[in-house]
């Protein structure tokens, strides 16, 4: 009997994504002691609106639609901050279009409508606006970081945000909230007759059956007419269609009918994650309470996908949280730290990025992110296969740097696959930003601008298969050395994960990374153009 095919590095990855889909999906059911009467035919409308879509799409046909629509209901999935930031997009992509239109939020209940106008006019300070909007008091989870940028958004452009939270009590059905929603609705649109409106709400609300039909209903009564657009995220029906189909790592945009449109942004398992550590812990997005169980299980993650036997002295690391500083300390009256390395991790600490910490294997996570957590995690499988740094020559310091970020955002990507980084369109988009603003760069974005500058300067290079030769200069500006090697090592790990994907690299390859401790002189730039060579022309997907 022949011998099965071995299954392909995205084979593996599926496996282990729909395994760990399962598990929390039971936790999730477990976390639900009372469950509202009607919940689950509401819920079973939605499904099986987003259950198949028509065609893969993309932002042009994305952007057609949007142009087209008068009223555009966004779904909102309130732990996974990718869900705002999406909805963000989407109004960067309107103001393309025109800036005649509004904004509506759940966030907020309508009863406090006249505070979000005093906080857009400046009349109010952040702090007094959510005291009296009541904000942790209805959600219970700080939502305001993901919203803020939205606020920030209208505030520069004039548009008005409204609340229409509308529902008389929490204890208010699914349906009866959708229709105090709707007569909200309904009320701004015919206040506003010339204004389009986008509204991010829960995104069971709106299937056409749910919010959309109760305000068709009020607008008919009115004799008034509305092409509306229905944007959902993050379907886990979709998403597994599109891993069947081997497209979910460049697929971002589908089409579901001529008036609905599906983002797929997030992996489900990610989505799902963020609702189960805010119902273990109200924040972040591995668990605060055991950080150390979390990062070792991302390390098993990781290890075991590329087929790595991790030692057991793995268990020796010591994981701190931006909430706990205290190994900060306890390094200053160590005598294997210079006070350079001091500064070094302090810069890091300040700059609010992630460190590993070879020496005394600590872990420091900036943010509770698993993309944060997954990179670091990625860090540490690196350091326990191949050994800690070593000191270098400049050059070679440079490019090891690079490709320890590289290995660093590709284990990253593997939890995550939607991950985004800057590739060179994003620096350029950077710098034709800042000098055709004709305002002077502000003092705390002066090293963004650098870094863009030199990245571009470098891609350039290695085009003609050439390396940076001033990396000495570099290391004299410690934040630009970091700001560049972070960069050139986002954009390589990236390219290896989808170079991994097409099988244009194999998992061996990537491996023996790890091992690889890039000791000759001369060796880490020489890996680092070959690399490139086998992956630099990989086709990226477009994102939202």
């Amino acid at each position: 009997m022949p011998k099965a095919a071995a299954p392909s590095p995205r084979e593996e990855l599926l496996k282990i994504q729909k395994q760990i889909f399962k598990r929390n999906r039971s936790l999730i059911e477990d976390s639900i002691s009372v469950q509202e009467k009607g919940f689950e035919d509401y819920q079973r409308v939605y499904h099986r609106r987003v259950s198949k879509f028509d065609h893969v799409s993309d932002l042009e046909e994305l952007k057609k639609a949007l142009a087209e629509a008068e009223i555009v209901y966004v779904g909102d999935y309130h732990t996974n901050a990718q869900s705002q930031r999406a909805f963000l997009r989407i109004l960067k992509m309107m103001i393309d279009i025109t800036n005649r239109f509004d904004v509506a939020l759940e966030l907020i209940h309508d009863r406090y409508q006249p505070f979000v106008d005093h906080y857009l006019a400046g009349e109010i300070d952040e702090e007094a606006f959510l005291k009296r909007i009541k904000l942790e008091r209805r959600w219970y989870f700080d939502l305001w970081k993901n919203f803020q940028p939205i606020f920030d958004f209208s505030k520069y452009h004039h548009l008005r945000i409204y609340g229409v939270e509308s529902a008389s009590s929490a204890r208010s059905t699914l349906k009866e909230r959708d229709k105090a929603t709707a007569k909200k609705l309904f009320e701004i649109l015919k206040k506003n007759p010339g204004r389009r409106l986008l509204v991010l709400i829960g995104d069971l609300h709106i299937a056409p059956e749910h919010l959309p039909a109760e305000v068709d209903a009020l607008l008919k009564q009115a004799g008034i007419k509305k092409k509306k657009l229905l944007i959902y995220q993050n379907s886990e029906a979709i998403y597994w269609k599109l891993a069947a189909m081997k497209i979910e790592e460049k697929t971002e945009i589908v089409r579901l009918n001529g008036e609905s449109f599906c983002i797929i942004n997030t992996p489900p398992i990610v989505w799902q994650q963020s609702y189960i550590n805010w119902l273990e812990q109200e924040e972040g997005e591995i668990d605060f309470a055991d950080s150390k169980h979390s990062f070792l299980e991302l390390v098993d993650r990781i290890g075991g996908f590329l087929g790595i036997t991790l030692p057991s002295r793995k268990d020796e690391v010591e994981v701190f949280t931006c909430g706990d500083l205290s190994f900060l300390e306890r390094l200053k009256n160590d005598s294997d730290f210079t006070k350079k390395e001091i500064q070094t991790i302090k810069r890091q600490i300040l700059a609010g990025e992630s460190y590993f910490i070879p020496k005394k294997k600590i872990a420091y996570l900036a943010s509770l992110s698993l993309n944060h957590a997954a990179e670091e995690a990625s860090h540490f499988v690196k350091i326990l296969c191949s050994g800690e740094e070593f000191p270098r020559d400049p050059q070679d310091a440079f490019y090891a740097n690079v490709l320890h970020e590289a290995l660093g955002f590709f284990g990253s990507k593997m939890v995550n696959h939607h991950r985004k980084c800057l590739h060179e369109p994003g620096y350029r988009s950077l710098i034709v930003y800042f000098r055709d603003s004709g305002r002077k760069v502000p003092r705390d974005r002066s090293l963004e601008l650098d870094i863009a500058h030199l990245v571009l300067e470098l891609k350039n290079m290695e085009k003609k298969g050439a390396l940076i030769s001033s990396a000495r200069v570099l290391r004299q500006r410690p934040d630009l050395f970091f700001g560049v090697t972070h960069a050139l090592g986002y954009m390589l790990g990236d390219r290896l994960y989808y170079g991994l994907m097409a099988e244009k690299i194999g998992k061996e390859e990537i491996r023996n990374l790890y091992f690889d401790p890039f000791q000759e002189e001369g060796a880490p730039g020489k890996v680092y153009l070959s690399l490139l060579k086998r992956v630099g022309k990989i086709k990226l997907p477009r994102r939202v």
